[in-house]
């Protein structure tokens, strides 16, 4: 109730300090424009659909737990939660077969490529232009080997990634590129749901010469060493981090991200591939609703349609009689 009290006192400032919390500013390239900053309802729905977003993964994330606690009541504390990040290897055979289909995929430009449903920030992302982006990085095309060698690796940590979260979780999308050298990344959060944390596998190994990603643990780095398929599932949205590019004359550093997502039971395969990767808007167990036995009003397509209607309700003005906005389909949101 204090914290409500708070809110209620200023509540321009407590959002504004949710935000901050949530997406920190990035530094933008010069003579970058989104393509949406002119467009006012356009902005309004994605921060209304950004919004109903968070909530969903709170409240999924918040289940997910405990239910996990439920049925796992000995389970220690998560390492997360007093260490921030974890840090493995795969053994010799999976980390070398990872590498071999990586280096085996096809190169490809840059573009905004995500799998469907999932989240995008046209605000914050200035590295939206083909040409920026094609600089910092060389983005591969997930191929049918490298998908079965990525799940063979998901599976093997996955005892070690629900001791990490301390809860189930679902391997979501995943994102698949070598950072160029000489282009460190900028120091940054991800500004995701705090549920929603991110795997990374250096197919080639991490370090000083080859490049690596940095996090700040406390006030200090933590640089990512190891050996071909060494891995890190880390606190993306709370811990400060960066990519730290190779250095001059040495190769491009090959990167796969996995978006990893509270579940209620583990299931390590991706599910889809894009070049710019975040994590769904909705929880993602709901894409299994179907058949006669779910009732009518809980489809995976009654649900998301619902989500739709709140976000472009949350966009605009709710008039006090309850009727919905123009482009509502006649219904109020006292009705959702």
């Amino acid at each position: 109730m204090n914290a409500f009290k708070e809110l209620l006192a200023d509540p321009a400032q407590a959002v504004a300090d949710l935000v901050a919390r949530e997406r920190e500013p990035a530094d933008i390239p010069d003579g970058y424009v989104s393509p949406l900053v002119g467009d006012p309802k356009a902005i309004q729905w994605f921060r209304a659909r950004r919004a109903l977003s968070f909530y969903a993964w709170d409240i999924y994330t918040g289940a997910a737990i405990a239910h996990y606690r439920a049925q796992k009541p000995a389970a220690p504390a998560p390492l997360l939660k007093s260490i921030g990040a974890c840090v493995g290897e795969l053994p010799p055979e999976a980390g070398a077969r990872l590498e071999q289909e990586f280096l085996a995929c096809k190169q490809v430009p840059w573009r905004d490529q995500r799998p469907d449903g999932y989240s995008f920030d046209p605000f914050a992302n200035p590295w939206s232009t083909p040409a920026y982006r094609d600089t910092i990085t060389a983005h591969r095309e997930m191929s049918a080997g490298l998908e079965g060698a990525l799940n063979v690796a998901l599976t093997l940590i996955a005892p070690a990634v629900e001791a990490a979260l301390g809860h189930y979780w679902s391997a979501g999308a995943a994102r698949v590129y070598a950072h160029n050298a000489g282009h460190d990344g900028g120091m940054h959060t991800d500004g995701w749901p705090l549920g929603v944390r991110k795997i990374m596998f250096y197919p080639s190994g991490a370090g000083d010469d080859q490049g690596s990603t940095v996090l700040i643990i406390g006030e200090e780095p933590k640089i990512i060493r190891g050996g071909k398929g060494v891995w890190t599932v880390f606190e993306n949205s709370l811990l400060r981090h960066m990519a730290r590019a190779p250095l001059p004359g040495q190769p491009p550093r090959p990167t796969i991200e996995v978006t990893a997502l509270p579940a209620f039971r583990n299931d390590p395969r991706i599910k889809g591939h894009g070049i710019h990767v975040g994590f769904p808007w909705l929880p993602p167990d709901i894409d299994g609703l179907e058949g006669d036995k779910v009732p009518a009003a809980f489809t995976s397509e009654a649900i998301k349609q619902r989500s739709a209607l709140r976000a472009l309700m949350l966009a605009a003005d709710l008039p006090s009689d309850g009727k919905a906005p123009e482009g509502c389909g006649g219904l109020g949101y006292l009705d959702l």
